[in-house]
């Protein structure tokens, strides 16, 4: 690396957001860096991909998913069950199941192939300037000062970009856990979504992925410390009452997901995406497809902002207003949620699927 590079366009984070989004970018003709601190770590994930999310990849971003990125079984439907009376409901809608790290890897491989620059083991230390952007980053265990005209924040839930574009602002974040299992049990092959009050006024899930099932909770404004508890008590009531047979832990992952009502669009020339924005469904708990959408958002308001003039972020606000809207009506709803309300919700997907081949993105 050199000092005083520069670039049209710089991405924090190689996850789905931000790949995508310099994918995007880099198509549109723009030079474009992306930073991945990790390479060998993906976030924490369920691994669920609506259709519609493949589709959308596909025809806006020209990346079509490879079928080594399936886990087994490689489609879901979603089962709905009520722990207290094991009230059950399965809903006729296929959800990709995906390797999470794979996916990441495959995407970020993917935008080197058409033009991206990615730095591996590269992160964001500070950003020093905002107009004109220059950023402070951290590679190969030297620090080098880059510049660049637009700047996209798709570093995760805890971004460092949007803490330091906005340090006062408050962003609240849900704790969540999940567990990788051998064994499990006679499982078919469903994404099963547990509603309980004694665990979460969110939900618990579980997922079969290749050898192992996944066994998942989060729970919004609680405290990451009860999380432990929660979980062994989910596991005792899947073992008491849906034959659940674990034979032994293989790992365990803590993390969290954006609980923010509204997403942070970003300012200037600057554009948060995915998680960093809190591009999130708090009711479904969807976020990868959220992630890609507002990724492609992002570089065809960068491109509309290179060829009008104008601040990019004001243009992406105005790209993803009616998306943010929808989101932060489906928090309203989620944060007065009821057992009643969750079964006319049931009821509306079983509807809606059996007239549709898919739903749409703002339905999950």
């Amino acid at each position: 690396m050199k000092s005083g590079m520069k670039f049209d366009v710089i991405v924090v984070g190689g996850g789905p957001a931000g790949a995508t989004a310099a994918l995007k970018c880099s198509l549109l003709g723009f030079n474009v860096m992306l930073l991945e601190r990790a390479p060998f770590w993906s976030k924490p994930c369920g691994g669920l991909l609506t259709p519609l999310c493949q589709m959308i990849l596909y025809k806006r971003g020209g990346a079509k998913i490879p079928s080594n990125i399936l886990s087994n079984p490689p489609i879901l439907n979603v089962c709905y069950i009520f722990l207290e009376n094991m009230a059950t409901s399965v809903i006729n809608y296929r959800l990709l199941n995906v390797r999470r790290r794979l996916l990441d890897v495959w995407l970020r491989e993917y935008a080197l192939r058409r033009g991206v620059e990615v730095w591996h083991g590269a992160e964001l230390v500070e950003l020093v300037e905002v107009e004109p952007i220059k950023v402070l980053v951290k590679a190969g265990g030297r620090c080098r000062v880059v510049e660049t005209k637009y700047l996209i924040g798709a570093d995760g839930v805890y971004s460092k970009v949007r803490s330091q574009l906005f340090p006062n602002t408050n962003f609240e974040v849900a704790p969540a856990i999940q567990e990788y299992w051998a064994g499990g049990g006679n499982l078919k092959d469903y994404f099963y979504v547990f509603f309980s009050e004694k665990l979460t006024r969110a939900y618990a899930y579980l997922i079969p992925k290749d050898n192992s099932i996944i066994v998942g909770i989060w729970a919004p404004r609680e405290d990451i410390d009860v999380m432990g508890t929660r979980i062994e008590l989910f596991r005792k009531l899947l073992m008491e009452k849906f034959s659940f047979k674990p034979r032994f832990l293989i790992r365990r992952e803590v993390w969290a997901v954006p609980y923010q009502c509204g997403v942070v669009e970003g300012a200037g020339n600057i554009i948060l995406i995915g998680d960093a924005a809190g591009f999130y469904n708090t009711l479904t708990g969807e976020g990868i497809g959220y992630a890609v959408e507002s990724a492609l958002a992002a570089g065809e308001s960068i491109l509309e902002a290179s060829i009008g003039g104008g601040e990019a972020s004001k243009i992406y606000r105005e790209r993803v207003k009616e998306r943010n809207a929808f989101l932060k009506e489906m928090h309203r709803v989620a944060t007065n949620l009821t057992d009643d309300d969750r079964r006319n919700f049931i009821e509306f997907l079983r509807r809606y699927a059996s007239t549709s081949s898919h739903l749409d993105l703002k339905f999950m």
